[in-house]
């Protein structure tokens, strides 16, 4: 029969600090984030909408599997979470008005109609 201590069934909390890697790895996931699955829901962000605690912020949390509020905290707050969300929703948002605008200006240049006038037709037999 084996004994097992109580040390080595406790779960060891992470610590709360946050490293540059993880800390990038943490930014380029939530920007992904954004422009594979958050933006075809919402185009549109305000600074409420992304304030510590509010329903975005839960969802890359959730998303990015960060654990305990505090580093959530430090990451939204202090490490640039809140800022990549902002940023890739505006330059996600700029890059389909840019593509409506050309697929707009394309139809416009392009849209021309032969009259029959202008068309000779030639039978030989």
């Amino acid at each position: 029969m084996t004994t097992t201590t109580p040390a080595s069934t406790s779960v060891q909390p992470l610590p709360q600090e946050l490293c540059k890697e993880t800390v990038a790895e943490w930014n380029d996931t939530a920007g992904d984030y954004v422009r594979a699955k958050m933006f075809d829901r919402k185009q549109f962000v305000t600074d409420a909408d992304l304030e510590m605690g509010g329903h975005i912020q839960k969802l890359v949390a959730q998303e990015l599997h960060i654990s305990g509020t505090e580093r959530q905290r430090q990451f939204w707050e202090d490490h640039g979470g809140r800022t990549t969300v902002r940023n890739t929703v505006r330059k996600k948002r700029q890059t389909a008005q840019n593509s409506m605008k050309l697929a707009f200006r394309g139809e416009l240049v392009y849209c021309c109609v032969p009259t029959i006038a202008s068309i000779s037709i030639t039978n030989t037999f």
